[in-house]
């Protein structure tokens, strides 16, 4: 059974799996970016020297997340998948995220449910999100969990932006 628990909360071991998924996370984005699409199996995996910025986020997550909640999906005392969400004006879900070999199994559609609940529990209105235009599976699981399309509030080409609405 997948369960979602806070990184504040987690034991260390499931702490350190989250900087290996925002790496893998981040690694796997910069060659999307590269390529301007999802990668294929005939695709080969570039070096990639990751920007300092999400370089800090791996090396000390709780520095650079410091106000935002970290959620971890766990099955079996292993870290499936992760997503933060950030607090203020403008809550946003970024780095949600599941380990390549957990897919297709509703660990998105657990961590996406789990955050969505967050920010309602804690009275946002509405929690909003950005994600490549050809990331069609995660575009798909977004609106079918309410996430409607909206004007980018992110300047760079390719980025979709969606907010959910919470009654």
């Amino acid at each position: 059974m997948i369960v979602v628990e806070r990184w504040a909360d987690a034991p260390a071991h499931r702490r350190e799996r989250f900087a290996e998924l925002l790496e893998e996370y981040h690694r796997r984005t910069e060659h999307e970016k590269l390529l301007g699409r999802e990668p294929r199996p005939e695709d080969s995996a570039p070096t990639i020297t990751l920007p300092d910025r999400y370089r800090v986020e791996i090396t000390d997550p709780s520095t650079a997340f410091a106000s935002e909640e970290i959620l971890l999906a766990v099955e079996d005392d292993r870290v499936l998948g992760c997503a933060v969400l950030t607090d203020g004006p403008s809550p946003e879900l970024k780095r949600l995220w599941v380990a390549p070999d957990a897919r297709r199994r509703g660990v998105a559609a657990t961590l996406l449910e789990a955050a969505t609940t967050v920010s309602r529990l804690r009275g946002d209105d509405t929690v909003r999100l950005s994600v490549w235009h050809w990331r069609s599976a995660a575009i798909a699981l977004y609106r079918r969990s309410g996430f409607v399309a909206v004007a980018s509030w992110d300047g760079r080409p390719g980025l979709d932006c969606f907010v959910r609405t919470f009654d």
